[in-house]
């Protein structure tokens, strides 16, 4: 008889998980990113391998390029970026103060609200409370504040990951070598030559389509006339790697800027529209091109992933969730049980080339 699962343990083992995912972020975004740059960065090992280059020398040359290209965007692009932080929400009170008739209406509406309210409180007798304002710092002091445990995790992960590439083949083959049955290490192989596939592929295309868009909006928003049009192609090249939400405040971004240039509401609504446009042909259009149809994942489940990742994990979490998604799915799809799992996560171009490959085997 199959013995039926015990949901009460499944629920707590689940509510552990969340719990222990959201108090070790700061440990466990490290070693996940750390993770994600090994598989990635494997094949480029197997090749300098073979080509007689020590895996040593490898690793420090990718964990350098990595170290140097984070130094470089952060002293290149750090103070427009922090600039236009802290003139953001002086922009968006211009764009509350611009004229609105509805707006209006409410204003009015909410006084009238007000004095019936204080008419009705000053007949009763209350005591007087005692108000303690508190200044909320900028974003330049949050940023101030959090800036050791950033760069304390961006330094774990690149040493963690200068560790792994250095390794070669040895993490893997320990790995292989700790199951038993000799099935379960050749499903262990595969499963880890089809990660570091897919990945790479994702990346390394979703990489080159950021590049090309980030240098289409930059040249549109210089186009409109906006400030540092630089700047917008270093943001846009980033948020991209964010599904939906990315392109989004991307566009608002941008439209808030515009306004605040032209202090024209149907220029700012133009410009949103020109940014959401641009990116609705990259995903539309370009990414399925580019991206192999087999690497397709079900939209919903990439928008739920991203708002769960950003839940736990903020923006780094958002930046991985895709990654870590794939990753997941490949390990369904080579488990058998887990096949159909593997299977809903997919889109329904990759699901059809699944049950298409399955028919022929």
């Amino acid at each position: 008889m199959r013995e039926k699962p015990n949901w009460a343990q499944i629920g707590i083992f689940l509510c552990l998980a969340l719990f222990f995912l959201d108090w070790a972020s700061d440990f466990l975004i490290p070693i996940v990113a750390a993770i994600l740059g090994f598989l990635i960065m494997r094949p480029i090992e197997r090749r300098m391998s073979r080509l007689g280059i020590p895996s040593v020398i490898t690793a420090f040359a990718i964990c350098a390029v990595a170290g140097a290209g984070l130094m470089f965007a952060v002293w290149n692009f750090s103070f427009p970026i922090t600039q236009l932080a802290e003139d953001l929400p002086e922009m968006i009170n211009d764009l509350r103060r611009m004229p609105n008739p509805a707006a209006e209406t409410l204003d009015k509406l909410g006084e009238a609200a007000k004095a019936a309210e204080d008419a009705v409180a000053s007949t009763e007798e209350e005591p007087a409370m005692a108000v303690k304002v508190v200044e909320n710092p900028g974003f330049v002091s949050s940023l101030v504040a959090a800036a050791p445990i950033v760069v304390g995790q961006i330094v774990l992960t690149i040493v963690l990951m200068f560790f792994l590439i250095s390794s070669g083949s040895t993490f893997v083959r320990k790995l292989v070598e700790s199951l038993p049955r000799f099935s379960d290490k050749r499903a262990a192989v595969a499963m880890v030559q089809q990660v570091e596939q897919k990945l790479g592929q994702y990346l390394g295309g979703i990489t080159l389509i950021n590049f090309c868009l980030g240098i289409v909006i930059g040249a549109a928003m210089a186009a409109w006339g906006l400030p540092n049009p630089i700047m917008f192609a270093v943001i846009a090249f980033s948020l991209n790697f964010v599904p939906y939400i990315g392109a989004v405040f991307g566009a608002l971004l941008a439209s808030i800027v515009g306004f605040n240039v032209y202090e024209d509401a149907w220029s700012a609504v133009l410009i949103f529209a020109t940014y959401m446009t641009l990116t609705s042909i990259e995903g539309q259009l370009i990414t399925p091109y580019v991206i192999s149809n087999r690497l397709r994942l079900n939209p919903t489940v990439v928008f739920v992933a991203v708002a769960f990742f950003a839940w736990i994990w903020s923006v780094v979490g958002m930046v991985i969730a895709v990654p870590v998604l794939i990753t997941v799915k490949v390990i369904l799809d080579q488990t058998p049980s887990t096949r159909a799992l593997g299977v809903f996560l997919g889109g329904e171009e990759a699901s059809d080339t699944k049950a298409q490959e399955d028919r022929a085997t």
